[in-house]
Order: C-alpha cells, then structure tokens, then sequence
C-alpha cells in the first residue's frame, strides 16, 4: 500500500490531461524547423517564400516560418508548464521542478551529443590527435547545455544544443514570471514584450552584447513568448479539447528528439552517407537516368526517415533511463515530500 502510495505520489503534472491544441503547435514546429535544416531542394520556390534567411522588420523575427517556429516551442514549453505546474511556492516545490525538468532534458541530451561524437570519429577518422586534444574541455562543456553562453556558436557537437540552455533558463525563472503574470495580467505581458522585443532590437541591430547568439540564449529575450504561454492558460483562453489520440501524443513526445537529434543525423547523411563514392552510401544514383529532383526526392525521404528511428530509438531508451531514474529509493522520497 504504501509503494502505491510512493508511486502515485511521484507523479508530477498536477493535471495529467493532454491538451490537443498544445501537442498539435509542437508537432507543427518541430516539422517547420526540421524542413528548414532539410529542405527538399525540387520546391525551390516555397522555400524562398516561406523561408526566408535573415531577419525580418526590427530584428525581432526572421523573415521565415522558421523563427517563428522556434518561439512557437518557448510559447508551447510556458502553457504546458502553467498548466501542469502552476503554483509553485516553496523551496522544496521549487527543487522537485528543476529534477523533473532536468531529468525530462538532459539524458536525452546527452545521447545526441554521444552519438554525435561516435559519428564524428567513425566517419572523420583522419582528425589529428592534436585537435582532439585541443577540443576536449570545450567538448565536456557542451555536455552542460550552456556552450552557447561562450559565445563560440551553438555547439560543437549538436548545434540544437543552444536551446538546452534556453529553455532552462526560462525553467529556472518560471516560478516568478508566473506569479508577476497572475498579479498583473496584461499588463506584465506588456511589459514583457516591451523587454524581449526590445534587446532583440538592440542586440541585433547595434550589437550592444557583442556575444555570439547571446539574443538566442538570454532568458529576458525570450521572457516574452514564455509568458504569452503562462497568460493564454491562466486567462483559459486555449481550446480545452483532451488529446485522446495516442498517434498525436506519440508524435508529440517523438518532438523533442527529433529536434535534438535532426541536425546530427541530416549532417551524417548528407556529407558521409548519401552520396557515392562512400562506401556507407544507402543508394546508388547511377541507376536514375540523370534525373536529379527523383535523385533529391529518394534522398530526402531516406534522410527523413532515419532522422524518425534514430529519435524514436532515442526516446525509448530515454524513457527506460528516467523511469529507472524515478524507482531510485532516495529520488523517490525526495519527490514524495509535500510541497508545504
């Protein structure tokens, strides 16, 4: 009795309930930022037009869907945390949020970075030993999530890894946003947007922190988005209809993956694997009789799909590492104390 207690107690959302419209917006921006780092080159003309490079009036947005898909996840990330969370006052509270959202994060981080190093020795094998040794503390440090905060690009191994420590900055500071958002409503987010689209501006157009993508990481840069998320379910004005198709929420939870391991997976198949005369080649384009949009077809969709094993092979192993994480004895009691 008292383990089913344990159990059920270790729970964490407050609500257990998916939200259709939350798992939809992920799975729609994880797709959108994913054909940005992949496009099919046989539709030159949508990409133009939907995914524009730079940036767009002001230099809030990019001109492309892209950057708007990016701040669709942080909107996303700061709804479901309100609506799972809300409420959070004591230390303890406080200490339990940070460990699931840590636990939610970075093992699954950690196998993209591993198996961007596996490829990275197995098909650059003529590397000197000399810039390995030259890169292992900058390579450990990525292993922290925070590599972009040196200001030397997003990653070395994963370049999706500068949104570990965007959204962990944001994790870190939710309790206060929440609560300034509940006291002041409309106001705070106005005051918030003001902040966020304001040192974009700055920093993008008089490059007053001349730190490399520091607008990307800083928390007070993306506060905006986040808190539009907190607002939307503290104000209920989201579509309350329960996600109840376990297609929709197996993709959603396939989101997270897929963004951490696309990049890695699209890079190995395009420079290594692809293309003969590689011996690791997966097809033979010879046999098509110079036709090359059947030739970008057939390797676009080959791409795709190893990028959907890879990250569904990811998740899984990731989902037994957490639950065994979760039985530890001492991380149980830790979680089953009382947030009071």
């Amino acid at each position: 009795m008292a383990e089913k207690k344990s159990r059920k107690a270790s729970k964490s959302p407050k609500r257990q309930n998916r939200i259709l419209v939350f798992d939809l917006v992920r799975i729609l921006c994880i797709a959108i930022i994913v054909y940005d780092h992949s496009r099919l080159l046989i539709i030159p003309e949508i990409n133009q037009y939907f995914f524009a490079d730079a940036m767009g009036p002001f230099n809030i947005y990019t001109n492309g869907l892209q950057g708007y898909a990016v701040y669709g996840l942080i909107l996303i990330s700061g709804a479901v945390l309100e609506y799972n969370y809300q409420g959070i006052e004591k230390l303890h509270g406080y200490l339990q949020f940070l460990f699931r959202r840590f636990i939610r994060l970075y093992p699954a981080f950690w196998m993209s970075l591993i198996l961007g190093l596996i490829l990275f020795v197995v098909l650059s094998p003529l590397i000197s030993s000399a810039v390995w040794l030259n890169s292992i503390p900058s390579l450990l440090f990525e292993f922290t999530g925070f590599f972009v905060v040196l200001g030397q690009g997003p990653g070395n191994i994963n370049n999706m890894g500068w949104f570990i420590a965007t959204i962990v900055s944001l994790y870190i500071l939710y309790p206060w946003f929440s609560k300034i958002i509940r006291k002041y409503g409309l106001g705070a987010l106005a005051g918030f947007c003001l902040m966020s689209w304001g040192l974009r501006y700055l920093i993008l157009t008089y490059n007053i922190v001349p730190i490399n993508l520091f607008w990307r990481w800083f928390p007070l840069c993306n506060a905006f988005e986040f808190c539009l998320g907190i607002y939307i379910v503290q104000a209920n004005l989201y579509p309350k209809k329960v996600n109840t198709s376990p297609v929709i929420r197996e993709l959603s939870d396939l989101c997270y993956y897929i963004f951490l391991f696309h990049t890695i997976v699209i890079t190995a198949f395009v420079k290594y694997l692809a293309y003969p005369p590689s011996p690791l080649a997966v097809f033979d384009y010879s046999i098509l009789p110079n036709n090359p949009y059947a030739a970008n077809t057939i390797d676009y969709f080959q791409m795709m799909i190893a990028v959907f094993v890879v990250s569904w092979i990811a998740m899984k192993i990731d989902a037994r590492i957490r639950a065994w994480i979760m039985q530890r004895d001492a991380i149980r009691n830790f979680l089953n104390v009382e947030n009071s």
